[in-house]
């Protein structure tokens, strides 16, 4: 692990790109301590957010620079493609140094791209106990808690003293485990979990209290099972650094902390950005081309296709629209403003359902809300419109068709926002999974089939 007290880079928008042109001039220049005195200066996980801006023989200068807590470190935070391209260039004895250094929820994320005998021949290399704890965390399937958890813990007797506790944590002074370690958890004679104890509190208490004595009961556990956007909730609600996760016994099996969280919640939220506009988890600003167009062509004939039923309902007037032109110019207008009204309520009711704050109960409510809101929004921008296309072509009617064609098409748009997520949500698909691809599609339809409905009346 590396030392906490390391002083580090701040690596930002204004300096990144003159850090990078300074690591790659040091690498040209064969520079080999100049560039391993600014590499362990910056943090790893910013070194692993640059690590696409070098070439294949830049980074393997940089790997042949970085000390195996350094390299260990720079691994658990790249991610998965980056990782493998790394593995595949190094033998088991490499990779075995840097796992050491890591702890078991790293390392079980680190196993799970290899292939089952490359992780096998690697467990091998650990002592029995730890790869017997390291093939239990790789069961556990992805996106649970079981898979972010770490069985790097300390759990004491609830007869255990102060004094021997502490003796006990000094023993792993140095090691992994002090470093993420902020409760020692306390345990009855059927190792089943009855609390814990905060280092602070227990450096404070006196040398002969029992661990039962000063030990607070936890104020909830989570089973391996537990969505893990379940537990970010949970760390959310609680205000928590750490949690234990239990069995149906309540034995504990290994902690989650905070960390493991933020990363959590920062992939939930950029999934849920992406799925929403019709983009892959797996797509990146860095992918290849021939990436980028694998992962997007299948969206690509999702819009071809929501588009041809748009203009399959142009199709349907023609004839009034070849009569008056003038439709034309306002088509774009009415479709353009149902389909914003639309994604900004797919955006509403998709972070509501991500972040809990949105129940069932509330649905009835919140849509009675959203709809007056909305609809005294469209009455006035429709109103605005409608003059200007009365006074455009000094037709009436012209003007009250635009009114409340805008009207009309933002307040269904409201109601298709709503209900898109909600309805994937009903069939246990991510409620972000096309949203906006949807609803933009959906309100174009029936903007321009109200729009040219109403144009018959002219």
């Amino acid at each position: 692990m590396l030392d906490s007290g390391q002083k580090y880079l701040l690596v930002s928008q204004d300096n990144q790109e003159r850090i990078i042109q300074l690591l790659k001039r040091l690498i040209s220049h064969r520079k080999a301590q100049n560039l391993k005195k600014i590499l362990v200066r910056i943090h790893p996980s910013i070194l692993a957010n640059l690590w696409d801006l070098f070439n294949d023989t830049e980074q393997e200068v940089i790997l042949s620079l970085l000390t195996e807590e350094y390299s260990a470190e720079l691994l658990a935070e790249l991610d998965s493609p980056e990782r493998q391209e790394i593995l595949k260039s190094k033998n088991t004895d490499w990779i075995v140094e840097r796992l050491e250094e890591l702890e078991s929820d790293d390392i079980v994320d680190i196993l799970k791209g290899l292939s089952n005998w490359e992780a096998n021949l690697i467990i091998r290399r650990f002592d029995h106990n730890y790869s017997e704890k390291i093939k239990a965390l790789l069961k556990y399937p992805e996106e649970t808690a079981g898979s972010l958890m770490t069985s790097d813990f300390l759990m004491v007797n609830q007869n255990a003293k102060v004094e021997s506790i502490i003796k006990q944590f000094r023993k792993f002074i140095g090691k992994d485990l002090v470093d993420d370690l902020h409760f020692i958890y306390v345990g009855d004679k059927n190792n089943r979990l009855i609390g814990y104890i905060p280092l602070r509190k227990l450096i404070l208490e006196k040398p002969m209290k029992k661990a039962q004595d000063v030990m607070t009961p936890p104020p909830v556990t989570v089973t391996p099972e537990m969505d893990q956007e379940e537990v970010a909730k949970i760390f959310k609600n609680y205000n928590l650094i750490s949690i234990p996760v239990v069995n149906e016994e309540n034995i504990i099996l290994g902690k989650i902390t905070i960390d493991d969280i933020v990363d959590v919640l920062d992939k939930e939220a950029s999934e849920d950005v992406f799925r929403m506009v019709g983009l892959g988890k797996e797509e990146k600003i860095s992918n290849s081309i021939f990436a980028s167009f694998k992962l997007r062509l299948p969206w690509m004939f999702v819009n071809l296709l929501t588009t041809s039923l748009s203009a399959a309902v142009i199709a349907q007037f023609t004839d009034i629209v070849e009569k008056h032109i003038v439709l034309a110019i306002f088509m774009p207008m009415i479709a353009a403003l149902g389909g914003a009204t639309g994604n900004q309520m797919v955006a509403m009711i998709v972070r509501g359902l991500a972040i809990g704050d949105l129940y069932w109960s509330h649905v009835r409510w919140i849509l009675f809300r959203e709809v007056i809101s909305v609809t005294l929004g469209a009455c006035i921008i429709g109103s605005i419109t409608g003059i200007v296309a009365w006074q455009f072509q000094n037709q009436a009617i012209l003007g009250i068709v635009v009114t409340s064609s805008l009207v009309l098409n933002m307040i269904i748009a409201t109601l298709i926002g709503a209900g898109v997520p909600l309805l994937l949500k009903l069939l246990k698909l991510d409620p972000a999974l096309g949203s906006s691809i949807l609803v933009a599609a959906i309100t174009d339809l029936m903007g321009f089939f109200i729009f040219l409905s109403l144009a018959y009346q002219i």
